[in-house]
């Protein structure tokens, strides 16, 4: 398929801005779907669209500032079929789970025969949007401004989502890493995303 690897080609060519950019738009169109049908779309889609941006970029800079921390290099990098994947599953209304499109390149010699430091990186991730989520939910709480109360709610549980996704013990997501690195600290945070999820709504 000709055309796959020219994209492919073309995304392996993109700037770290530009990959974020794209990346926020993948999780944003989740918005859309949720929203679409509802008096609150406007600002919906509004609040899909701060709630990714706030989601990914500070979850992604949380892996890169970690592993250089160590001395590794690192970056946000995206592929097309990622993408296009996170892209179309997003859109589907029937479907709750946020998908994640990017990830953080990571180079060093020790760092995968490091269980620990890898664990540590990893974590950086979801911590940042468990953080944001528990920031956002006590805005909601707090304010008086029915409008603003979901705008916030938004952005907590969307932080809540991506941070339970990331959290799953498979593939190469986050969670594997630290379940592999630290049982103790993975129970705690997937049990923290869950009753963020909760309490925000999306379960």
């Amino acid at each position: 398929m000709s055309w796959l690897r020219e994209w492919e080609w073309r995304f392996s060519r993109l700037n770290e801005v530009e990959s974020f950019l794209l990346a926020i738009l993948s999780i944003a169109i989740k918005g859309v779907s949720l929203y679409i049908f509802s008096r609150f779309f406007g600002i919906g889609i509004l609040a899909a669209v701060v709630a990714a941006t706030i989601a990914v970029v500070p979850h992604e800079l949380a892996h890169r500032q970690s592993a250089r921390r160590y001395g590794c290099y690192s970056r946000f990098t995206l592929n097309f079929t990622g993408f296009l994947f996170t892209t179309i599953i997003n859109l589907l209304p029937f479907f709750g789970l946020v998908f994640f499109s990017g990830y953080t390149s990571i180079s060093c010699r020790f760092f995968s025969a490091d269980k620990r430091i890898e664990g540590i990186t990893a974590a950086a991730g979801p911590s940042t949007n468990i953080a944001i989520s528990v920031l956002f939910l006590l805005l909601t709480i707090f304010t008086g401004n029915p409008l603003l109360a979901f705008f916030f709610q938004v952005i907590s549980g969307f932080n809540a989502v991506v941070a339970f996704f990331n959290l799953l013990p498979f593939w190469i997501l986050d969670g594997l890493k630290v379940f592999k690195w630290n049982i103790g600290i993975w129970i705690v945070m997937i049990a923290i995303s869950l009753i963020l999820m909760y309490v925000t709504g999306e379960i």
